[in-house]
């Protein structure tokens, strides 16, 4: 009997001693931000000291996708799909619903038929999990949080979009909570920023003033300052509160934003060119991934549910098709991914293709766009009506079409499109 109880004791004290030492970790989403819009991608204008000291600490990807509208790049992150994959290919549906007020919305049955919520992975794998920020027409229990702020499942996020303009109190008290119960915290930090509205506070707008900004950009860089400051204050708590060495720091923007244009700008939200889908990448893993930027190997929004399941020691679904961050050889090796455009109503929730604008394919430095059958019909969004090629690396923000002088490499990319996938 001595004996049993012994192994029993040592069971416990050995899964108790796993739990402790799990990883924190904490997912930052930027919202309507436009990739070069940092200091440390180049910017001459922006001011953002925290994200350049915690990009400095990281595994840097200049080279990173996500999707050109925000509810369909969410919903990558969450189940680690693409678009046409997870089913949430715009952030409306185009026809009412006419649920009650009983009913889950329909997107969100869409969702939660997937394979992986990457919340309720977390939370399975012991984790507090707590939602700030974004989270489209759902609740952060529905997707699997033990805590949150969003609690009405509306348009947006209701009350999680107080986080960062109101303060970062919520998730200072929740991963308080966390550390009183020996618990390790995932926080998914989303809130809208630099999203409209722009109303930054007037300190920070007056930075930019006299520059030779369009009032629309002085008020754009100021909300890009405001939310590196809430930034730099979640970083603060970590190192204040000896949490930092052992806390996954991740960053993304959901999608693109042209400063110069803002909200009628053709070839940035909403579009599928660079402004509105690249976005940088990183992540700071202290003592495991060594700080490097690479200005090269290709990384998409895809790849977070297996990077952040990594982190906490667990195993992604088989059919996820992402990759994990931190894999520097696999990284190195990939030298294609795919992004998807769509309309920003969804016309039909069991077919994509009806809703379908563009398909992306970025092949080392090419870049192939090949029209969809639907057109952007909010704001003044373009996209390609014939199929376009860029040398993005001598043509960064694709100036000059090639497709036509270079009908090979367009078959090329076409072919590894219609390998990878094909849509319903």
């Amino acid at each position: 009997m001595k004996t049993v109880l012994s192994a029993l004791f040592l069971a416990l004290a050995s899964t108790a001693s796993a739990a402790e030492n799990k990883l924190n970790v904490i997912l930052i989403i930027s919202d309507d931000q436009g990739f070069g819009d940092y200091g440390f991608m180049g910017s001459k204008v922006a001011r953002t000291p925290n994200l350049d000291r915690i990009a400095a600490q990281s595994k840097l990807y200049t080279r990173g996708y996500c999707t050109p509208v925000c509810s369909p790049s969410l919903a990558c992150i969450l189940t680690g799909k693409l678009p046409h994959q997870h089913g949430i290919t715009g952030n409306d549906l185009a026809q009412p619903t006419g649920k009650g007020k009983e009913q889950r919305h329909p997107l969100v049955e869409q969702l939660l038929g997937n394979s992986l919520l990457l919340p309720k992975a977390m939370t399975e794998a012991g984790y507090l999990t707590f939602q700030s920020g974004k989270l489209w027409n759902t609740t952060f229990k529905e997707v699997g949080f033990t805590h949150g702020m969003t609690t009405a499942g509306s348009r947006h996020g209701d009350a999680g979009l107080d986080i960062g303009r109101k303060g970062m109190k919520p998730i200072f008290d929740f991963i308080a909570d966390a550390r009183k119960q020996e618990k390790p915290f995932f926080v998914w930090y989303a809130p809208m920023m630099p999203h409209l509205p722009h109303n930054p506070p007037e300190a920070l707008l007056k930075k930019y003033l006299g520059k030779g900004l369009t009032p629309a950009a002085e008020k754009y860089f100021a909300m890009v300052e405001w939310f590196d400051q809430t930034c730099g204050e979640l970083d603060q708590y970590l190192n204040d509160n000896g949490l930092a060495k052992n806390t996954v720091v991740l960053f993304l923007a959901d999608n693109g934003w042209d400063a110069g244009e803002g909200v009628n700008a053709p070839r940035a939200k909403l579009s599928p060119y660079e402004l509105g889908i690249r976005t940088p990448i990183f992540v700071r893993w202290p003592e495991k991934v060594a700080p490097a930027r690479d200005d090269e190997a290709l990384a998409s929004i895809i790849d977070f549910a297996p990077t952040i399941l990594k982190v906490a020691g667990q195993k992604a679904p088989a059919d996820l098709p992402g990759l994990d961050l931190t894999d520097e050889k696999a990284m190195a090796a990939r030298k294609t991914i795919f992004v998807e455009s769509y309309t920003h109503d969804i016309a039909d929730l069991s077919a994509p293709a009806k809703s379908l604008v563009t398909r992306v394919v970025i092949h080392e430095w090419s870049k192939l766009l090949i029209p969809g059958d639907a057109r952007p019909h909010k704001y003044k969004a373009t996209a390609p009506t014939a199929i376009e090629l860029y040398d993005l690396k001598s043509d960064p923000l694709e100036k000059t079409n090639q497709a036509t002088q270079r009908p090979d490499e367009v078959s090329r990319l076409r072919a590894l499109q219609d390998a990878a996938w094909k849509l319903p």
